[in-house]
């Protein structure tokens, strides 16, 4: 600093505008006198102060003022608040700091610009002040600070949900799992972190998993998975897998969301899993894709709109709560709040020949509000309040379909039962299929849309129901037992007289190549992925069945 007065200045000015312009900011140097000896050009550019305030030899207090005078107010990008100083006490309090080692200060100028002052007092009593344009590293910081709070947020919410989700790299290894799929494997975050599965699926599953995932992470197809799983304890678990591909290429992951649907169904008197409801909240947990309100009001299918339910409860809560779950079935509910007005209702309902199908009633009331329901010929659900979020849909679904209205299958005591249509002619579609959910599945569709079917549970059985049954095309499970789907279709190839091809349509679980050429290569016409929906089925019917006023009019 003590050469700034040599013989030669103008080198020492044009090294400091060349040092300026290399750190892309404005240098302001000044002596222990506190006037300046050096400002450089982009000081203009950062600072609202006039030109010829910047003349060597002017003093620090009088540029302070200008800048005040221009709406500057340095201030600690930490401090709390401002301080409403007087000008001339917030000069002073500049001066102050210029006097300090070391200050650094960001003011913000406007809504997107911060300017960073970096003053230092050097041990010879000269002071250099840099002043920097930091909008740039300001909005990269608060970008990065709302990408870390939306992350936290996206993390504790998928953390939170109340449906399994897991996240494999290509070799198969979990790299992240919410708290719902450490419950429904019953096991730590660190036991499945940085494992393939091993300790709890059995390796039959597992290769069939990653086989899965595999053709995921090739060709990026979203796929979605009924699933039957025997939990660590021995018990079944009902599931749709959905499985996704994100990130970029070479660092691909898929994501698991796995929806539980034990829940929605019980146990039969064999053990088995059976529904404990029927195809219209089936759909609404997506076995199925198609749209609810189309299914049920264009094709027939059998509707809860008409449906009338009356909730009894004294707590005005529990009724608000119940009637709110009641609302997904898109029944018609009321509510009363004793046995008296129950029985008032029911009695006023029957005059006006209004059809009461269920009353829901509050475990908690006294009275004998079962037995006056049960005087007027409607059937009861009693549930808790701590239990309408989990039980009353299931078990309201549950009570309609034991009424004999709920649906088109029966419920018989020894378990669920698919129950065809037609017995004694010929049908329109054969479904070959072993899965029983599966078999609901079809059997609640076809019979939306009005088709008369049957059901056949293995390769075999299917070859020998196209042969009595004459359908007007099968849908055909490729992984069935005893003769599989290609063995079935090629076996019916076989035997089929000229002139008489029965469209046969593949049903997949996946989209593999292989599994498509060989379904084209055994004489199937067509390929469909499970799971399905009545769009998909209506879309090959349309293509495969020609007159479908034929099978209407037969019916």
């Amino acid at each position: 600093m003590d050469g700034l007065a040599s013989a030669d200045p103008n080198i020492q000015t044009t090294m400091l505008e060349v040092i300026s312009e290399g750190i892309s900011g404005a240098i302001l140097v000044y002596d222990k006198n506190d006037r300046i000896l050096f400002a450089s050009q982009q000081v203009l550019a950062l600072l609202p102060v006039p030109e010829q305030f910047l003349a060597p030899g002017t003093r620090l207090r009088d540029v302070l003022g200008a800048l005040y005078d221009g709406g500057v107010r340095f201030c600690s990008e930490t401090s709390s608040s401002r301080r409403s100083n007087s000008r001339e006490d917030w000069i002073a309090e500049q001066i102050a700091i210029l006097w300090r080692e070391k200050a650094d200060i960001i003011e913000r100028r406007g809504p997107e610009r911060w300017i960073s002052l970096s003053k230092r007092r050097l041990s010879s009593g000269y002071g250099v002040c840099i002043v920097r344009d930091v909008s740039d590293q300001k909005k990269r910081e608060e970008k990065w600070r709302a990408d870390m709070e939306r992350v936290q947020v996206t993390e504790e919410v998928l953390d939170n949900l109340p449906f399994t989700v897991t996240v494999k790299d290509q070799t198969h290894t979990f790299v992240a799992i919410n708290k719902a799929a450490c419950r429904f494997h019953d096991k730590t975050a660190e036991s499945i972190l940085g494992h393939k599965g091993e300790q709890f699926q059995p390796i039959e599953l597992r290769e069939r998993l990653e086989a899965i995932n595999d053709h995921v992470f090739e060709t990026g197809d979203a796929l979605q998975l009924p699933e039957r799983l025997t939990r660590a304890d021995g018990s079944q678990s009902i599931v749709v897998a959905n499985k996704f591909r994100i990130g970029k290429p070479g660092r691909y992951y898929v994501v698991t969301a796995m929806q539980d649907l034990t829940r929605f169904l019980t146990p039969s008197s064999t053990g088995e899993i059976r529904p404990a409801m029927m195809w219209e909240e089936f759909v609404s947990l997506s076995l199925c894709q198609g749209e609810k309100d189309r299914q049920s009001a264009g094709s027939g299918s059998v509707s809860l709109a008409s449906r009338k339910i009356l909730v009894v409860s004294a707590d005005a809560e529990m009724e608000r709560e119940a009637i709110t779950a009641l609302s997904g079935l898109r029944v018609d509910t009321s509510s009363v709040s004793s046995a008296q007005e129950l029985k008032l209702f029911l009695h006023l309902a029957s005059e006006a020949e209004i059809q009461v199908d269920l009353v829901v009633l509050d475990a908690s009331l006294q009275g004998d509000c079962a037995e006056i329901a049960a005087a007027h010929g409607v059937p009861t659900v009693e549930i808790a309040a701590n239990d309408i979020e989990d039980m009353l849909v299931s078990n309201v679904m549950a009570c309609l379909a034991a009424s004999g209205d709920a649906g088109a299958g029966s419920v018989a005591d020894d378990g669920w039962e698919v129950v065809e249509e037609a017995k004694d002619d010929t049908i329109d579609v054969l479904v070959a299929e072993d899965n029983e959910v599966n078999q609901i599945v079809f059997s609640q569709i076809l019979e939306g849309l009005g088709y008369r079917y049957a059901i056949a549970t293995d390769g075999e059985q299917a070859v020998q129901l196209w042969q009595d049954r004459a359908p007007q095309l099968i849908l055909m499970d490729i992984t069935l037992p005893r003769l599989n789907g290609f063995e079935a279709a090629s076996s019916i190839r076989s035997l089929e007289e000229e002139g008489s091809r029965v469209p046969i349509i593949g049903v997949l679980p996946q989209a593999f190549d292989r599994d498509r050429d060989e379904c084209f290569s055994s004489g199937m016409d067509d390929v469909i992925l499970k799971p399905i929906s009545p769009e998909a089925l209506q879309t090959v019917f349309s293509k495969f069945l020609h007159s479908r006023q034929e099978f209407t009019t037969r019916k």
